[in-house]
């Protein structure tokens, strides 16, 4: 984000605003200015003394002029008092909406608030008043005016959650947005396998480097063999084609049908004729330009043709983005379910350009919210589980991410990556820890699969409210946990039930490729986050939560019957 040139920290009491403020101001080189403490020199007297001799809107009125003057200069960083945002004029053009400026909100538990506000007092002294700790609910205190500030906090442009996450982390992770900008850049994610190591960009605007990224690791191929589908090709096929080109390849393009019908064996055997016929060389690339069907359609083809070419994906859909373009997995559908033919390759190269998704059809994109919220539950038993809570980053930016706000959609997209990379280096086979990343997909594929009328995201979204729904029963979550991923769902606009034939969807799950031993395994949530598998979840309870959300009864306030 080369345009910044201030960076505004806004948040309650107790979110290391002072902290991470010198961090990053020391990381970047910048300078820093902290309107409490200018406030305290300007005043002479500490911040509730001002507040008890002066009043409030003395102070808010100095106040506002410290932050005028904070920002009217450049290279700096902005650590703001906690009620600075409330005011309505804060946000005008020469204050926190003053061109330039990225306003990032620290966002913390209330509980987490009051440990560290105890935590500074001790260190401060008891002379020092902390206003917040006073009486016998600070908690309540907190959580009550917090609630009365949330809609000034998320106005920022990003929300970053820093529950038990170290400050110099959380100004690792500004200095990272600021940085999220260009391809050129390098890879945002480096994911090694033992099958392959595939570099991972992500950046508005990659997808104009996808001839020059794809020359670069491969400098001396002679073709590349772009395959979308038709809607996608119309609307970024020659773009792709002219950067391709442009790098020296010569291209060669062809688009299948839209939809899932298109990952069969009858047009991947069309591709293979296209490709032998045009006389395809190893040394070759083929390009996978589109969602996840063409994703994984493209990605079998590059690995079984000639025993295997050069393959780089290009997701264009946001499912593809977060989850289908990352890991090599690949595969076709056959008759009796989805992806029961395929293969593990790696693609070397992944370009994600977040602005391809402002050109996807509205239901295509809320679908691909459903992966996100996946990994927003999985997250604590993965590898990436320390950075921050991503359940409620991502309630915490719903409107900014709905509306394809930057930074924070190319911030959680890369998140994503690369919570599913490191999952993915820990097991690429599905031996134990990938199990996780099915989370909604075992009762979402068979949904999915009863007759195609859902798109993939709509039917996890589904199998997840299922999936919880199982754990409820068997006594693994609260039922404020049911309810609590019902209204996460519902922020993204995703399903909260279908119409399915809950017999064929039994059949289809006694051919779902995860079983193991005969036995159907479930990743469910647990108490406290994360996820567990089980095995041996008996009909009866399956049946329970299918019926749950065909008859969508799926708002949690009542434990399932038996």
């Amino acid at each position: 984000m080369d345009d910044v040139t201030r960076v505004v920290l806004i948040g309650f009491s107790g979110t290391g605003k002072t902290t991470v403020a010198r961090l990053l101001a020391d990381r970047l080189g910048w300078d820093r200015y902290d309107t409490d403490e200018e406030l305290e020199r300007e005043f002479g007297m500490t911040i509730p003394e001002v507040f008890a001799q002066r009043g409030e809107s003395a102070f808010r009125e100095v106040e506002r002029e410290q932050l005028a003057r904070a920002l009217s200069g450049d290279r700096v960083v902005v650590a703001t008092g906690g009620g600075a945002v409330v005011d309505p004029a804060a946000w005008g053009s020469e204050l926190l909406g003053k061109p330039g400026t990225l306003v990032v909100a620290l966002d913390a538990d209330p509980a987490t608030m009051v440990d560290r506000l105890r935590r500074q007092q001790a260190e401060e002294g008891a002379a020092v008043e902390r206003p917040m700790l006073a009486g016998s609910d600070p908690q309540g205190r907190i959580e009550d005016l917090k609630s009365r500030r949330q809609d000034a906090y998320d106005r920022a442009a990003i929300t970053l959650v820093v529950d038990n996450v170290p400050a110099a982390f959380v100004a690792d992770e500004i200095a990272g947005i600021l940085a999220q900008g260009e391809a050129s850049a390098g890879p945002a994610v480096r994911l090694p396998a033992p099958s392959g190591t595939s570099e991972i960009y992500v950046a508005p605007g990659a997808a104009a480097d996808v001839g020059t990224l794809t020359r670069t690791r491969w400098p001396k191929a002679r073709r590349a063999w772009i395959v979308s589908d038709a809607n996608v090709g119309e609307l970024h096929g020659d773009s792709v084609v002219a950067s391709l080109s442009g790098a020296g390849f010569d291209t060669r393009y062809r688009a299948v049908a839209p939809g899932e019908g298109s990952k069969s064996l009858a047009t991947a055997g069309e591709l293979y004729d296209w490709m032998l016929d045009g006389a395809i060389e190893r040394g070759d690339v083929v390009i996978a330009l589109g969602g996840g069907v063409v994703g994984d359609l493209a990605g079998f083809v590059a690995a079984t043709v000639l025993r295997g070419v050069g393959f780089v994906q290009v997701p264009t859909s946001l499912l593809a983005m977060v989850d289908a373009s990352v890991g090599g997995k690949t595969g076709i559908n056959h008759r009796a379910g989805k992806n029961l033919i395929g293969a593990f390759y790696q693609p070397p190269v992944v370009i994600v350009d977040p602005r391809y998704l402002a050109t996807l059809p509205p239901r295509s994109l809320v679908e691909g919210w459903a992966e996100v919220i996946k990994h927003a539950i999985i997250q604590p038993s993965t590898p990436g589980g320390e950075r921050g809570d991503l359940r409620r980053v991502l309630v915490r930016n719903a409107k900014q991410l709905t509306s394809l706000s930057e930074p924070a959609t190319t911030y959680v997209i890369r998140r994503n990556v690369a919570l599913k990379a490191g999952v993915v280096e820990a097991d690429e086979r599905e031996a134990g820890l990938r199990a996780y990343l099915n989370f909604g997909h075992t009762l979402g594929h068979a949904i999915e699969a009863a007759d195609y009328r859902y798109l993939h995201g709509e039917a996890v979204a589904v199998g997840m409210q299922a999936a919880i729904r199982i754990a409820f029963d068997l006594g693994l979550v609260p039922i404020e946990e049911v309810a609590r991923l019902d209204r996460l769902v519902a922020k993204y606009e995703l399903p909260a039930s279908v119409e399915v034939d809950p017999d064929t969807v039994m059949r289809l799950l006694v051919s779902d490729k995860k079983r193991v031993a005969g036995s159907q395994r479930w990743v469910l949530p647990m108490a406290g986050g994360g996820v567990t598998i089980r095995e041996g979840v008996v009909e009866e309870t399956i049946r329970r939560a299918l019926d749950a959300v065909r008859s969508g009864t799926v708002a949690g306030t009542t434990r399932l019957a038996h």
